[in-house]
């Protein structure tokens, strides 16, 4: 049985939450989200196996509990850009927990 567990707020992802594609394959861990001072969503940093990739908020589709799922497909994965740095986005890289550790 696939846990897909309760949908959450970005602000209350945390680090390491497992990162899937649009079929469910798992691809990544979370990183950083990045916002604006708390209130605006921009994206998230996913650590993969090939680096740190962004994904921009209008590809995620659900943020749980236990995972956060993205609309990409396995294919469009591969072509995931470089995570940019908080500076180039003009925003405050930002997370609330690591796993195990409440804030």
């Amino acid at each position: 049985m696939n846990d897909e567990g309760r949908p959450v707020a970005y602000t209350a992802l945390v680090k390491g939450t497992p990162v899937v594609s649009g079929s469910g394959s798992r691809f990544g861990t979370l990183e950083r989200v990045l916002d604006d001072h708390g209130d605006i969503l921009h994206g998230i940093t996913v650590s993969t196996a090939a680096g740190l990739r962004f994904i921009a908020r209008d590809n995620i589709d659900r943020m749980t509990t236990t995972q956060i799922r993205c609309s990409f497909t396995d294919e469009q994965i591969k072509e995931l850009p470089p995570a940019p740095s908080a500076l180039q986005l003009r925003t405050r890289p930002w997370f609330t927990r690591s796993r195990g550790k409440a804030r």
